[in-house]
């Protein structure tokens, strides 16, 4: 049987980390192959869910994923550097529209590509958002809360506690903030710039106001600390999600996996049920061969593939705005045109010169900070609401006349507004500052953490296997220019300040004093950023298949079901409706546990 002949030959493929390539006979038993549950992308929320899912020796599960077994790959596996595995064959590398507001730029936007997904390439980081968003959910119509979360995250990790080098580092914790029985191992990395470089970073994160955290991981972010990875630090490995949830069971005769299969669409049921809804019955593939095949699923087909390809799954199988759908003659199942729109994504610049150290420095940047809209714009901050929140009923309009219907200005601007009186009312990080000094270099990367504008993912093309149009519509509302600036101008600051300034060469810090004087207007520190900087995206992307309810451009239900439809979830980034403080894997692991408790009660 073929189900069986695949976790037979999976440990021979991962000892080579060469994919299992099917003959065509073997492709052609697939037509009559079936599994209770058909898992679209092996990424982080698939393997969340293939592993907790095939727990049921009873329930079959099968993964489908476009890349390989990346098991012993050195660029994923290396602890001591970062963005080893970017711009390989691990990263999809998918190319933006040009960034018509933003400098006109098209920009590269990394994904993870082979069994684990982005856990793969990014860069490690276990920072949970601020408590305060997450319970914000909630008057959204989302039944996920921070307590929820919580305990659903701290489910998912096995902490492992600093040695006492790491703590006087600055790497303490609090037990009550971390799980320590479950599958993904976190620590604090051992590989962190050591030396006297900590303690110049925390006097100068002081001396503007800034206080030391030892915990970000209990919903609170504000402050200056130590950041956890997910990493062994027993084995020295980064911890993806296939080291932590498929490898330990991947023996399973219950769970199957197929690398280098391209999953392309769903195939309906001619029957609806009885409630009108669509009836998935197989999820359609294409194998390394180029052989397309049919695999039937009993129970539910997950879409898991991310938030850039599981909104392109769905119009592919006719879920989306029909005038899309139909200028790709592809015939409308459900109409459902929030299907890729509400894309979100943080911008990363930075502030960086030479230092004047005696010796060059190495080591992972672990030290990080997060400061709210009252940090950055002090005494002006009543005045930047008050000017922001008068114009959020335009900015709602714009939304709403791009989406394709997808819900109209009246739900925009109260997303817009809730998001705005967060950051106004509370600690709510508004940007994550990193301080860095490696070789030669130091200064701060920053990116603010709250997005106004709104962009989209469609297809682009009647070829299944071709990348998406991709257009974030970075600074379309000047909002975001502005707490750019507001970054930018706090990050310089930052490096001009004792201790901190004390090692810098001041002559070779960007942007200089000459390109953006002292007393540089907005207009100039934006025309930097956009033009000069660099900027590029954080590669936090989500919410184009939003949880929300349908008529605020929802895709998905609190059951992760996409409407319209009987036994078809996605589970994802992509269904985070807003933009968190912290870093979205981390987010991630948890929503993805929360959602497996669901579909194993339904």
């Amino acid at each position: 049987m073929l189900f069986s002949r695949l976790n037979i030959l999976l440990p021979l493929s991962l000892s080579t980390t060469s994919a299992k390539i099917l003959s065509r006979q073997e492709a052609q038993q697939l037509n009559s192959t079936s599994f209770d549950y058909i898992i679209l992308g092996g990424g982080t929320a698939g393997l969340v869910l293939a592993n907790r899912l095939s727990s049921d020796p009873n329930t079959t599960v099968l993964v489908v994923e476009a890349g390989d077994f990346e098991r012993n790959n050195p660029n994923v596996t290396a602890t001591t550097a970062l963005g080893l595995a970017k711009n390989t064959d691990v990263d999809w590398q998918y190319v933006s529209a040009p960034q018509i507001y933003g400098g006109n730029h098209s920009l590269i936007w990394s994904a993870g590509k082979g069994l684990g997904g982005s856990s793969l390439i990014n860069g490690m980081t276990y920072i949970r958002p601020a408590s305060s968003q997450i319970d914000l959910w909630p008057s959204l119509g989302l039944d996920l809360n921070w307590t929820e979360l919580l305990t659903a995250s701290k489910k998912s990790e096995h902490f492992q506690p600093p040695s006492a080098d790491l703590t006087v580092l600055g790497a303490a914790y609090q037990s009550i903030a971390h799980g320590f029985t479950g599958p993904l191992d976190t620590c604090y990395s051992k590989h962190i710039t050591r030396g006297t470089i900590h303690q110049i970073f925390n006097d100068t994160f002081k001396a503007v106001g800034i206080p030391p955290r030892h915990e970000f991981n209990d919903g609170d972010l504000r402050g200056y600390g130590v950041q956890a990875v997910t990493q062994d630090s027993k084995a020295d490995v980064r911890e993806d999600a296939a080291r932590a949830y498929y490898y330990p069971v991947m023996s399973r005769p219950n769970l199957a996996v197929l690398v280098n299969t391209t999953a392309t669409r769903i195939v309906w049921s001619q029957q609806n049920a009885p409630d009108g809804s669509v009836v998935a019955s197989a999820a359609e593939i294409i194998s390394p061969t180029g052989k397309t095949s049919n695999i039937t699923a009993k129970r539910e087909i997950i879409l898991s593939a991310g938030a850039i390809r599981s909104p392109v799954i769905l119009e592919y199988s006719g879920i989306g705005n029909p005038k899309i759908l139909k200028t790709y003659s592809i015939p409308v199942k459900v109409p459902l045109p929030a299907v890729g729109e509400n894309f979100q994504d943080q911008t990363v610049m930075a502030a960086t010169g030479l230092h004047t150290l005696p010796r060059n420095y190495t080591g992972l940047p672990g030290f990080v900070a997060h400061v709210s809209l009252h940090d950055l714009f002090g005494a002006e901050t009543a005045a930047f609401y008050n000017a922001t929140a008068a114009k959020l009923r335009g900015y709602a309009k714009t939304i709403a006349s791009q989406n394709g219907g997808a819900s109209n200005a009246t739900v925009q601007e109260h997303l817009l507004k809730t998001q705005l009186d967060l950051l106004y009312k509370s600690n709510t990080p508004t940007a994550e500052i990193v301080p860095v000094v490696l070789l030669n270099f130091a200064g701060a990367a920053f990116w603010p953490l709250q997005p106004f504008s709104r962009g989209s993912v469609h297809l682009n093309s009647t070829n299944a296997t071709f990348s998406p149009a991709i257009d974030a519509k970075f600074f379309q509302f000047d909002v975001d220019g502005a707490l750019a600036v507001a970054s930018a101008r706090w990050s310089r600051k930052l490096i001009f300040t004792e201790p901190f300034s004390g090692i810098m060469n001041a002559s070779t810090i960007s942007p200089s004093f000459d390109l953006v004087p002292a007393n540089a207007t907005d207009e100039v520190w934006l025309d930097w950023i956009k033009t000069s900087s660099g900027y590029a995206p954080n590669f936090h992307h989500l919410g184009t298949c939003a949880m929300l309810p349908r008529e605020s451009g929802g895709v998905v239900d609190n059951d992760f079901k996409v409407y319209g439809t009987k036994n078809v979830r996605v589970v994802d980034l992509s269904v985070i409706p807003l933009q968190v403080a912290g870093h979205s894997t981390s987010l991630l692991y948890g929503v993805a546990e929360w959602a497996a408790e669901k579909i194993l009660k339904s």
